[in-house]
Order: C-alpha cells, then sequence, then structure tokens
C-alpha cells in the first residue's frame, strides 16, 4: 500500500493556484487570542517507558517544563514531535500564530539554549546510553535541537507578499509535497517522487540548506546534496545550489540518524493523531 500525502480540509479559501488563501493580518488581530499556553508543544504525548537510563526522562520531563521551550517554541522539534501541530497546521491562524511567536524569539538566547540541550542530551547522566542506542525519541530531540538555526531561519522565511513560506508549502493543495523540505534538516530524506513548487521561497530556503549542509556535524549534510538533485530535476538545473567544498564542524558530535524516510514519518504522524484524537 503506497502512502499517500495528506490533504486536511482547513477554513482557507483556495486561490486559482492550489494555495490556500493567505490569512491576513487583520483577520488574525480579530480572531480570538492564543496565548503562549494554547500554542503547541514539542512531545505533547505520553514520554512512555522505552528508555535504557531512568535519567533521560527525568532529562526530557525536566528540558519540557523549562520555560526556555515555550519562549523559543523551536519548528525543529514540533516538526517531528508534537500532534497539536500536526493539528495546528490545519489551522492558517493558528499556525499563523504559532509561526509568529516563533520567530519573534530572541535568536541568540534560542540558539546557545539549544545548543546546550544538544550537548547535555549526550551525557550519560542524561540520554547517552538511549542516544547510542538510537532511541527514536532520543534521535528526534537530539536532531532538533542541532537543526535549531537552520529551521529558525528556514521557518521564517516569508514571501513578496509578507506570508510565511513554510505556511505557504503546507497549504499548497497542487504541490502538496512542498513542505517535505523542512524536514531535510532533521536527516529526514525525500522520498522518491517529491515535486515541491518551484518558487522563490523554495530557492532561497535550498540556500539556508546548503549553507548549513557545509557543517559535516548537522545531519543535513548527509541527504542535502540527494534532495538538491532531486530538487534539479523538478524545477531545473541549478535550482538548488551546491554545497560549498570545504566542510566546516563544530563543537557538538555527530549522531547518524536511521535514515527515516517522510513517508514512514508522515504514517507515524496519522497513527499518533488516529490515536490520542
Amino acid at each position: 500500500m503506497q502512502l499517500q500525502a495528506r490533504q486536511e480540509e482547513t477554513s482557507a479559501s483556495i486561490s486559482s493556484s492550489g494555495v490556500a488563501a493567505p490569512i491576513s493580518t487583520a483577520a488574525i488581530s480579530t480572531a480570538t487570542s492564543t496565548g503562549s499556553s494554547s500554542l503547541p508543544t514539542p512531545f505533547d504525548s505520553s514520554l512512555g517507558n522505552n528508555f535504557t537510563s531512568p535519567s533521560c526522562p527525568n532529562f526530557f520531563r525536566k528540558f519540557l517544563s523549562n520555560d526556555t521551550l515555550t519562549d523559543c517554541l523551536p519548528l525543529s522539534l514540533l516538526l517531528q514531535t508534537s500532534n497539536s501541530f500536526f493539528k495546528a497546521e490545519r489551522s492558517p491562524v493558528l499556525l499563523a500564530q504559532t509561526l509568529d511567536a516563533s520567530c519573534s524569539a530572541n535568536f541568540t538566547s534560542c540558539s546557545a539554549s539549544m545548543a546546550s540541550l544538544a550537548n547535555r542530551i549526550k551525557d550519560d547522566s542524561a540520554c547517552g546510553a538511549d542516544l547510542r542506542m538510537e532511541n527514536p525519541m532520543v534521535v528526534q530531540a537530539y536532531t532538533g535541537f542541532l537543526a535549531y538555526d537552520t529551521l529558525y531561519q528556514a521557518g521564517c522565511l516569508t514571501d513578496g507578499d509578507g506570508n510565511y513560506c513554510f505556511s505557504n508549502a503546507v497549504s499548497n493543495y497542487t504541490a502538496p509535497t512542498s513542505s517535505y523540505i523542512y524536514y531535510l534538516p532533521l536527516g529526514v530524506q525525500l522520498p522518491a517522487g517529491t515535486e515541491p513548487a518551484c518558487n522563490a521561497c523554495l530557492e532561497n530556503t535550498m540556500q539556508i540548506f546548503a549553507q548549513a549542509a557545509a557543517n559535516d556535524s548537522l545531519p543535513l549534510s548527509d541527504d542535502y546534496s540527494s534532495a538538491a538533485q532531486m530538487i534539479d530535476t523538478a524545477c531545473g538545473p541549478s535550482f538548488a545550489i551546491a554545497v560549498a567544498t570545504t566542510q566546516q564542524t563544530n563543537a557538538a558530535a555527530s549522531l547518524s540518524a536511521p535514515p527515516w524516510t517522510l513517508g514512514a514519518l508522515v504514517l507515524s504522524a496519522l497513527v499518533c493523531g488516529y490515536l490520542v484524537g
């Protein structure tokens, strides 16, 4: 059985281009105010007990209850681990409010916090043993910490009309695979046949990814080149720029995350949504 890209109904009208009509700033301001407690959160289902060390769930509970996570609202963690974000993607107003909160965060402070968490999660006093065993939940947290900078920059890109490129991608019903590229920084490969909308948003996003992919400690360094080739096939030669040949490194040690495919990721999200729905 082939997994079909989900197409959720929303209250937004669909333009002739197949993209949901953007919600105006006025419409958002007159909508019911959404406090930070109502915005999506990462790991909002049960943590379960699939941990090797008891220190690991303690680490999760501690960082999930920290105000830093609420203040930063990292898209890099929401994408794979949040059932509430999966639902927010079907609401243009709530999605815009979520991105507004994420993009208005203090980038310098949040980047430092995510880098610190990426280092701490590797300690044996936290989740080191589970990370070495590639516990999926721990790997998702680790890659989410590492990908914060890249997905902050890409997730906060806007088009010429001031609409978030990410919102355009998830609401593009004529090119429903457009949002798949945002999973690349998390080590999720593009599935075969991906054909995103070939526009300025995609081009600018791939430029951000190409720069980040030059850092070989990031998961993106492993899957950018194949994704760029796929996008060049769909959008034309040199649409996605090549990665710089000089590889950069940083203090974070690299963990080779399992080569998740987006099909498996979407299927997992659908199952989780069914179980908690």
